[in-house]
């Protein structure tokens, strides 16, 4: 069965539009695809003949008849319609190929520019930091050289008072004697206290060799009731 309906809305660009259905409220698709001649345009308000039917579930126009259109009528519109496509096929290349080079241009125009006020802005950037630099190198120099003028002469070594050089001496002799007592032990694999022959060895054996069982209440002093401690 055929509906009668109007066109409604037409996309060109996208190729489908709304068809008015006589008598209802809701509006049906239809695509160009589907006209007699895709070769030219509906029209809005053109008078349709059509069959609505599923198409995956969606509801459209098909086997559209173009009421409006006789074929002298047809015949024409195709004929405007073709010259109206050749006409479009030449003129964008011309204007795009000329429009496409202004645009080229222009755009590297704009390129160079941003690049030259990018490297006037980094040798501007570089000459301020050097010029600080140079600044507080100066005030550094000049801080310096009145911190010297303040001191004045300063001798290469202080003396220490004469006490203080006198303990410093027993210090350095004690840990001397250390390292000559230490000098003349060696772990030989001797583990108790029954085998040291002096506290000193026995020190030597705990501080230095492993395995060893001379501090069994882990004070860090060996074989104390040995030697006295």
């Amino acid at each position: 069965m055929f509906s009668e309906g109007k066109v409604k809305i037409y996309n060109a660009d996208r190729g489908f539009g709304f068809i008015q259905i006589d008598g209802e409220k809701k509006d049906v698709f239809f695509h160009i695809k589907d006209f007699p001649n895709k070769n030219t345009p509906p029209e809005i308000g053109e008078n349709l003949k059509f069959r609505i039917v599923d198409d995956s579930g969606k509801f459209k126009a098909d086997n559209i008849v173009r009421v409006d259109f006789s074929d002298s009528n047809q015949v024409a519109m195709n004929v405007i319609h073709q010259e109206y496509h050749q006409y479009r096929a030449r003129e964008p290349k011309e204007s795009k190929g000329y429009w496409g080079k202004v645009i080229t241009i222009v755009g590297l125009a704009i390129i160079a520019v941003l690049g030259f006020k990018v490297y006037e802005k980094y040798q501007f950037y570089q000459a301020s930091k050097q010029s600080k630099f140079e600044y507080f190198k100066e005030i550094q120099l000049k801080a310096t050289e009145k911190i010297k003028e303040s001191l004045g002469s300063l001798p290469d070594v202080v003396p220490l008072p004469q006490k203080e050089e006198r303990r410093v001496q027993t210090i350095y002799s004690d840990r001397q004697n250390t390292a000559d007592v230490n000098q003349s032990f060696s772990c030989d694999g001797r583990q108790h206290c029954s085998q040291m022959h002096s506290y000193e060895e026995a020190v030597y054996f705990l501080r230095n060799c492993p395995n060893v069982k001379m501090d069994g209440n882990h004070d860090g002093v060996p074989c104390e009731r040995q030697f006295g401690r």
